[in-house]
């Protein structure tokens, strides 16, 4: 296990913080496996994730500028604990700032920068900030509070969204996914979901996917609109629905259409769509 400190090395098992009043820079690399996982926790920042062709390191680059004029007073610091463990890396941000006074003007330019391994999994936790991840095919996990994200050609078979107010689009995609959200927006292109859990209360879902033979998909709207665009495949469509409104366009067959109640079949494969939509518009679409 290696820990490290901005501006000095210290040996092995020993853990130090980055840190710096205002300012803070960082500009390092780190051990990790290349099927390891970056566990990063931060706040308001504009991060940059990238796989690569690395094999056994990550580059991890942090610029954080805070540019304030007038009169005040602050209280705390900034820090970052970096710390490479069994294949992992871990990045931990913490702050206890307080500003005191009047500020004429107040600016934070905060911007992660990650390079690292394709095949590494990643567990994101973050208040606020945006975020770009490309290249990445282990596993991605996001927890954010109100941020966007966009990911690119992200190849891993497992991922987990939970966000409370924000954007996420994702332009590839194969496995599970999890979706937890609150009002927040998600578009999937040119995705290969085998399985899908998603709760969304009050945003847009918007889903271009082929569907897996005996592939199960799960979706609950509260107020919304789903958008299922079938590239691929078929399966039963049922929809549990109170207000909602819904449409289909394409080779879809009505099986049952009652008050709160409407069955579809697209195809003859086997994949299972159940939709509760309780104020939400439904609309699926295929090309065939």
């Amino acid at each position: 296990m290696t820990k490290y400190v901005a501006a000095l090395a210290l040996s092995s098992f020993t853990l130090c913080a980055f840190a710096q009043n205002r300012d803070f820079h960082l500009d390092q690399e780190y051990a990790i496996s290349k099927n390891g996982t970056i566990d990063l926790r931060s706040s308001d920042a504009k991060v940059f994730i990238t796989g690569t062709d690395r094999s056994a390191t990550a580059r991890v680059k942090i610029d954080r500028t805070v540019t304030a004029k007038g009169w005040f007073t602050s209280k705390g610091e900034f820090t970052v604990d970096v710390e490479a463990s069994d294949g992992n890396l871990s990045i931990q941000e913490h702050q206890s700032n307080v500003q005191v006074g009047i500020v004429g003007y107040y600016h934070e330019d905060y911007k992660i920068v990650i390079e690292a391994p394709a095949g590494v999994s990643l567990t994101i936790k973050g208040d606020d900030g945006d975020y770009e991840i490309k290249n990445i095919n282990g596993s991605i996990s996001l927890d954010i509070d109100d941020g966007d994200a966009q990911l690119v050609n992200c190849n891993g078979n497992q991922f987990s969204f939970d966000l409370d107010d924000g954007d996420l689009q994702m332009k590839g995609g194969n496995g599970s996914v999890h979706i937890n959200a609150n009002d927040a927006d998600f578009l999937f292109e040119e995705a290969n979901f085998t399985s899908m859990d998603a709760d969304v209360d009050d945003g847009d879902l918007i889903i271009h996917s082929s569907l897996a033979e005996n592939g199960v998909y799960i979706i609950h709207s509260q107020d919304g609109l789903v958008a299922f665009d079938v590239r691929s495949g078929g399966g039963s469509f049922n929809i549990r629905h109170d207000d909602a409104s819904i449409s289909a366009q394409g080779n879809f067959k009505t099986r049952e259409e009652e008050e709160h109640f409407t069955k579809l079949e697209l195809g003859t494969s086997s994949a299972k769509i159940n939709i509760r939509a309780d104020d939400a518009r439904v609309r699926l679409s295929s090309g065939r």
